[in-house]
């Protein structure tokens, strides 16, 4: 653990600081976060777009905030800025996506929605790569597997 020194107090010598995590405990943090989101883990035989534009928001906005208030070297700012990217993507595509309700998986477990299936099958792609390069960088374990 790191620590930041917020100020310094005179006449007596005190001094004030904060916390701050390592580099590898954020990452870590990270992980435990998208393991938690169904949309890249678990998606089921059935999806709602809105809750998948939710959940593309919600892990959009952890990654920047990570961003914003930690100081990662610049290859792992490039991975996160690629994660940042394919969330932005697949928002991008779900305004091409017609249904407003369930969208089921076919026979062939693909998505009966063309275009829902591609932006799946380009948010996964990504994140898989960017989390086993993560995974690699900091000796994380990334415990769930993200789906083809």
């Amino acid at each position: 653990m790191e620590i930041e020194i917020t100020g310094i107090d005179t006449p007596f010598g005190g001094l004030s600081w904060v916390s701050t995590g390592t580099a590898k405990s954020e990452i870590e943090g990270l992980l435990f976060f998208l393991e938690s989101k169904r949309i890249l883990i678990n998606p089921t035989d059935m999806e709602i777009k809105s809750w998948c534009e939710e959940s593309a928001i919600e892990i959009k906005n952890k990654l920047i905030s990570l961003r914003i208030h930690y100081d990662f070297n610049p290859e792992t700012v490039d991975t996160i800025r690629d994660m940042v990217s394919a969330c932005n993507s697949f928002l991008d595509d779900m305004n091409r996506v017609n249904p407003q309700g369930i969208i089921y998986k076919n026979n062939n477990g693909d998505w009966e929605n063309a275009t829902f299936s591609t932006a799946m099958k380009k948010l996964h792609k990504t994140f898989r790569e960017k989390i086993l390069w993560l995974s690699k960088k900091y000796k994380i374990d990334f415990s769930k597997e993200i789906p083809e």
